[in-house]
């Protein structure tokens, strides 16, 4: 970067306009020629000035003559270059008010040259001194002029033909830019091949010669890394290896921004009465960006979906004041609670559901989806479930590797000795005493501790009823209130006194907004049609459906019609019976390795223990025979959905059939 000013022909750049001073008419005004259309216009110097302190105004140095050296980087050059550019910069400015030929101009290169100590090693002549002279000015006296030019040495003209050059461009496309990924040799081979083949269709005189390593190694070097990385690796890997980060998202203070997400345990836990492995959990959990203190966790067998969301976010608002009584074994209190502004998510079928954008925008809680494949868009959590995983599940008996290839010979399932109430007591405890604790790398202290001296207690936005967080984030369904009340999963109808009066008061037949719990189907929440009461409304038979999840209640529906033949709620509660005697079997059979889905059908809470107790089942009535044992095994096995609700036939030994299962707001459609 040399200098300069204000000067008649000096060349201008305003907003990317090339000009040139043209003339100044007087102390305060000056005329500039636009470059292209030779337009004269008139600037003050005050408002020149002003665009060059902006940034609008550049000057632009353009070479004349024959002069085209470009100007090198301070970047690209080293300690020797630069000591030559002060060395030649010295006989510069030595010769500078003289001719540029003469004895008297030789003398003083001569003396300079004694004065540096013979250096460089041969005198310079005149006319090599001219030449810096030349170069130093027309780049406005900048010294970067004078760094030697070895990027303009040698041979720059391609030797090879034009075919041997098509021949290593088309191998270079079909070879190495594949997803195979294959080597540079590899392309060589495929060039020379191309070239021999083309040589033995000419004369002896016109042969070709055959490509070298180095030239296709120099065509690759050649197309931009971003392209070759798209070509041998997808682009969704080569954004995630080139992104950059331009618009970082600072959050000051406490429930500002939080970001939630779910991940597998690399741990396969045991059940707590038979000891037999149950298989990996999911744990979903919900992370304040400011403090990077967790809070929400859920822990289940259940697989991604609204159900664990929902679980994941009530943990989060709620203070956890029962921590201590349901696990005295940890040391500190787990203080970061509420309702926080924003929330980041991926693009996960949970995140979009009608119920969980309707729960969040009720709480004032603002959506933001990540791109789609762009991990980092949401880091912290996901860096947070990699810690987790790392420091609850791996170094554990039964844990399950990150990969299958760090397993080796390790059978997780045989080695498995954590029960399923020591993970969730464990999981506390490295939450609260361990990670909140511990002094975070990008903060400076522990999580804990910046959220204590962040946020007040009295700040803390909280639900105005904690009793609406299951309305709030339950299924939403519409259905038509009548006289039987309401009916849902084909079958269960809900009814109360206090429906009967609000129909009697809007009308007999109502279209009314139903929210579902789907991990208890024993009560909905009914809104009124004028939005101006809500009604808890309990299940009529809720000796069946009390504490019973959706999931489970379309297995017994499901195995009811299949080995019952009854359609009523009276063979979904025999159904009910049977199979939870089929899934203690389940547990203590002892040729299968896990038993994830017959755990999660056993309704295991996941967070805290459980308060509601369940109603008592019916005596268990005797299975015909054991294929109704074998179907809900393979049920439970391959996780197929039930099949909808069909009028019982003549042949009752057919086979049902299949159906592929649909997936709304997290869960199995009806």
């Amino acid at each position: 970067m040399g200098t300069s000013s204000f000067r008649a022909g000096v060349h201008i750049r305003i907003d990317g306009i090339e000009g040139t001073l043209f003339r100044k008419l007087d102390d305060e005004t000056w005329q500039i020629e636009d470059k292209h259309t030779r337009r004269i216009r008139e600037y003050r110097q005050g408002d020149l000035l002003a665009l060059y302190q902006s940034g609008k105004l550049v000057f632009s140095v353009r070479p004349e003559g024959n002069f085209r050296r470009p100007y090198l980087p301070e970047a690209h050059a080293d300690k020797a270059a630069w000591d030559i550019a002060k060395i030649r910069r010295q006989y510069v400015l030595a010769v500078m008010d003289m001719p540029s030929l003469g004895q008297q101009t030789k003398d003083v290169i001569h003396r300079t040259w004694e004065k540096l100590k013979n250096k460089p090693t041969k005198c310079p002549s005149e006319i090599t001194v001219w030449r810096w002279k030349v170069r130093y000015l027309k780049a406005g006296r900048d010294i970067r002029a004078l760094l030697p030019a070895k990027a303009l040495r040698g041979n720059r003209k391609e030797r090879y033909p034009d075919e041997v050059l098509a021949s290593v461009a088309e191998s270079i496309e079909d070879i190495y830019l594949t997803q195979e990924r294959n080597t540079i040799q590899d392309t060589l081979d495929e060039a020379e091949h191309r070239v021999r083949k083309e040589n033995k269709l000419r004369p002896s005189s016109q042969q070709l010669p055959l490509p070298t390593f180095n030239l296709v190694e120099r065509t690759i070097a050649r197309i931009p890394e971003f392209d070759r990385y798209v070509a041998r690796y997808g682009r969704t890997a080569a954004e995630k290896r080139f992104r950059a980060v331009l618009h970082h998202h600072v959050t000051d203070a406490p429930l500002d921004r939080a970001q939630i997400d779910h991940t597998p345990l690399d741990l396969i836990v045991i059940d707590d009465e038979s000891l037999l492995p149950l298989g990996r959990p999911y744990v979903t959990a919900c992370l304040d960006c400011a403090t990077r203190c967790v809070l929400g966790l859920h822990i289940s067998f259940d697989p991604p979906s609204h159900l664990t969301v929902a679980r994941c976010l009530q943990h989060a608002f709620m203070p956890k004041t029962s921590l201590l009584k349901s696990y005295p074994e940890v040391k500190n209190a787990w203080m970061a609670h509420g309702v926080m502004s924003g929330l980041d998510v991926d693009n996960g079928l949970e995140f979009h559901s009608d119920s969980f954008e309707n729960g969040c925008y009720s709480l004032g809680i603002e959506i933001h989806y990540s791109p789609r494949k762009k991990a980092w868009f949401k880091g912290m959590i996901e860096r947070f479930l990699k810690t987790f995983n790392e420091n609850v599940s791996h170094g554990i008996p039964g844990t399950t590797f990150r990969n299958i290839l760090e397993k080796d010979d390790y059978d997780p399932s045989k080695f498995a000795v954590v029960r399923w109430s020591t993970l969730k007591k464990i999981a506390h405890i490295w939450v609260v005493d361990v990670y909140h604790q511990k002094i975070h790398r990008s903060l400076g202290v522990p999580p804990a501790l910046k959220w204590a001296s962040g946020i007040r207690q009295e700040d803390i936005p909280l639900p105005d009823d904690p009793k609406s967080l299951n309305f709030i984030f339950g299924k939403c369904e519409e259905r038509t209130l009548t006289h039987k009340g309401i009916e849902l999963h084909g079958g269960l109808f809900y009814n109360s006194v206090e429906l009967t009066y609000l129909r009697r008061r809007l009308g007999d037949s109502l279209r009314v907004e139903v929210r579902v719990d789907t991990s208890d189907l024993g009560h909905i929440v009914i809104l009124a049609p004028d939005k101006a009461e809500m009604y808890d409304v309990p299940c009529l038979r809720l000796d069946y459906a009390a504490s019973l999840s959706l999931y489970q209640h379309k297995i017994c529906k499901r195995f009811a019609n299949r080995h019952l033949g009854n359609y009523s709620p009276e063979g979904w509660l025999d159904a009910k019976s049977q199979i939870r005697k089929i899934v203690e079997e389940e547990i203590f059979l002892k040729k299968r390795r896990t038993r994830s889905k017959a755990a999660r059908f056993r309704n295991m809470d996941a967070t805290e223990p459980s308060t509601a107790e369940s109603v008592p089942l019916t005596p268990a009535l005797p299975v015909s025979s054991s294929s109704a044992a074998d179907d809900f095994n393979r049920s439970l096995q391959d996780d197929v959905a039930p099949t909808p609700d069909r009028h019982p036939t003549s042949d009752s030994n057919a086979s049902p059939r299949r159906i592929t299962p649909r997936y709304r707001d997290g869960g199995p459609s009806e």
